[in-house]
């Protein structure tokens, strides 16, 4: 990380289809994982023929599993170690540019083309791990997603009001600017706690 925050959205690509293709809409995941975590209860029901209670077990499981994954790929591959130029653009691709230019709008919020992408291996991974009953885990984990990546948006352009929401802005803003080694779950800061990067009270 290079330690300068600054204003105003850097140019990342050369190609003006990445480039805009960069840029997101911070409500473009509620707009589009919300639905087809939807889709994924009614499989649940329509094809799984999975009972309520195994519906509501089996989403919490996937929302559970989604915060296990929000904290490990925040820590392990958003903040991987930089040990030459290779890392450093990898770095810099993956995570470095939000970290340089935090109160850039336009990319708060995951591109489709590569959550879609993650989200389709994520689901076969699944199913090959648990088999075709597995609709109500994988909606769950999706509006963990939705979750993760509308509350990340307004961790940085909102004005929260509730002690929570407050709570979890400071704790993020500190991971920003303070400490950068400490407070990787954003929606799920008890993961910080367990696995003892909470940093500094």
């Amino acid at each position: 990380m290079s330690g300068t925050f600054q204003k105003g959205s850097p140019r990342m690509f050369d190609s003006a289809v990445l480039e805009k293709l960069s840029r997101v809409h911070p409500s473009i995941p509620a707009i589009l994982y919300m639905p087809i975590a939807a889709v994924c209860v009614w499989a649940a029901v329509a094809v799984d023929h999975t009972d309520a209670l195994g519906i509501v077990w089996r989403f919490a499981a996937g929302y559970a599993a989604w915060t296990l994954t929000e904290y490990w790929l925040h820590r392990l591959l958003f903040h991987l170690p930089v040990r030459g130029p290779r890392t450093r653009t990898a770095y810099f691709f993956i995570h470095g540019v939000h970290h340089d230019w935090p109160w850039d709008p336009s990319r708060l919020v995951m591109p489709p083309a590569v959550s879609l992408l993650l989200g389709s291996l994520v689901y076969l991974g699944v199913r090959a791990a648990l088999g075709p009953d597995v609709h109500a885990a994988f909606g769950g984990f999706l509006f963990g997603y939705a979750v993760y990546d509308t509350f990340h948006w307004y961790t940085h352009v909102g004005a929260p009001k509730n002690r929570l929401l407050k709570y979890l802005r400071r704790e993020h803003m500190v991971h920003h600017f303070r400490e950068s080694g400490t407070r990787f779950g954003v929606t799920c800061p008890y993961w910080d706690v367990v696995f003892r990067t909470a940093g500094r009270p």
